[in-house]
């Protein structure tokens, strides 16, 4: 089973995704980002896909509403993936994964968002997902195809914001045949020389005409993977591929999501299907990949597990089945500890991706094919979660924000598919 946002349950601009966050100290309460920056679709695909911006000030008169927006000029991207961390020059890149269009936004006036460039294919690779910056300023991305069809194998690309290529590797290689060379999300660890990727089909919506020579639908929903991959950052070279060892119980092994980098520097990879695995040893000849913990569901697509985020020792992760948030302590990486759930109502389902405010102990939350937009607050001593019932609708004064039923400058859209959201500047 694929969770919702994968690739399985493609209905309407269904989009995976995507925001695993290197742990950092949990942050003081006293500075939270002033902006939420939030990349939307039209669900009806007749109005131009667009970034909003919303005011995430608690401090503010205008606390949850819009601010600005930007349309990108084209429908139907299927908005997936921003970057997962504010970047430092305020220039945002926004995945239209099955338009395979990669947007740059001019986030420095963060009331006047602007369209600074637009890109596709990069060093022949095509259908990219998920962006990482490096030291050096390029990023690292996952493209899952190479050519302009849909179809494997995938490899990863360094290149610029703006799209300038600037080396790449296959993920075919060491323990990795071209069937499941997908490459879908990835992390970056400097330190000791090595990218973790994990490797997850996404599938084209239904409602789109693939390119030619893409693999169809059923093809593609029937590639089950359970594949991580390590590689060398400075010689960006494949050293070898991992299978996720099958749990004594369920199949929370398959569809590897995101990887993350511990503070020990050991990782953590969940998956689509609810597990959670420890990897350990990256830098030998012999790493790790040892299954940690289940999270509840996994047994369906509407029951997946989606993009996690680490806020202090706390692993938070969205829970569909809920629909909801779970919180584990991961102060012992090899025994999680389950300390807090957030159950939200049946109007805010599918949860899906969360990104951490650098400034402050919240994290923000969408859910995949919806149109809400959440703010959670998370207790840094306890790691309870719990909803900032004060981020309210400026229209309805309901807890939360929708975006569903609003007049854009493009045209009136009656359902607003957000997905990759991020906290801006102060």
């Amino acid at each position: 089973m694929r969770p919702f946002c994968f690739p399985r349950l493609t209905v309407a601009l269904a989009a995976c995704a995507l925001a695993a966050l290197v742990a950092r100290p949990a942050a003081a309460q006293s500075h939270p980002s002033k902006y939420l920056f939030v990349w939307t679709g039209d669900g009806d695909r007749k109005v131009s896909d667009f970034l909003a911006v919303l005011d995430a000030d608690p401090a503010s008169k205008t606390y949850g509403h819009v601010v600005a927006s930007v349309a990108v000029g084209m429908t139907a991207t299927m908005p997936h993936h921003t970057e997962y961390v504010f970047p430092a020059d305020r220039m945002l890149l926004a995945n239209g994964w099955a338009a395979g269009t990669t947007f740059l936004f001019d986030l420095r006036d963060p009331l006047h968002p602007k369209v600074a460039t637009k890109f596709g294919s990069v060093g022949g690779y095509s259908f990219p997902h998920t962006f990482k910056r490096l030291p050096d300023g390029h990023l690292l991305a996952t493209f899952q195809s190479h050519g302009t069809a849909y179809k494997p194998p995938g490899g990863l690309v360094e290149l610029d914001e703006r799209g300038h290529y600037i080396r790449s590797a296959s993920a075919v290689g060491p323990g990795m045949d071209t069937t499941h060379a997908w490459p879908y999300s990835l992390a970056v660890d400097p330190a000791q020389d090595r990218v973790i990727s994990t490797s997850t089909t996404m599938e084209l919506p239904k409602w789109l005409t693939a390119p030619p020579g893409s693999w169809s639908w059923g093809r593609v929903d029937s590639v089950v993977t359970d594949q991580i991959q390590l590689w060398s950052l400075s010689r960006l070279q494949l050293l070898r591929t991992i299978q996720l060892p099958k749990p004594p119980e369920g199949n929370q092994n398959e569809y590897p999501a995101e990887p993350v980098i511990l503070g020990d520097g050991s990782y953590y990879v969940n998956t689509f299907n609810c597990g959670l695995y420890h990897i350990t040893d990256v830098t030998t000849s012999h790493p790790r990949a040892t299954f940690v913990h289940a999270f509840p569901g996994g047994a369906s697509p509407m029951t997946g597990c989606a993009v996690p985020v680490i806020v202090g020792h706390y692993w938070i992760e969205p829970a569909a089945v809920l629909p909801g948030l779970i919180a584990l302590d991961i102060s012992n990486p090899d025994k999680p500890v389950e300390v807090s759930r957030l159950t939200l109502d049946r109007g805010f389902a599918m949860p899906h991706w969360l990104a951490t405010d650098a400034s402050a102990n919240r994290i923000v939350l969408t859910g995949s094919d919806q149109g809400y937009v959440l703010i959670v607050n998370v207790n840094p001593r306890t790691g309870a979660l719990s909803l900032d019932r004060n981020f309210r609708d400026e229209r309805t004064g309901a807890v939360g924000v929708s975006l569903n039923g609003r007049q854009w400058p493009q045209g009136f859209i009656k359902d607003a598919f957000v997905h990759g959201t991020l906290f801006g500047p102060r």
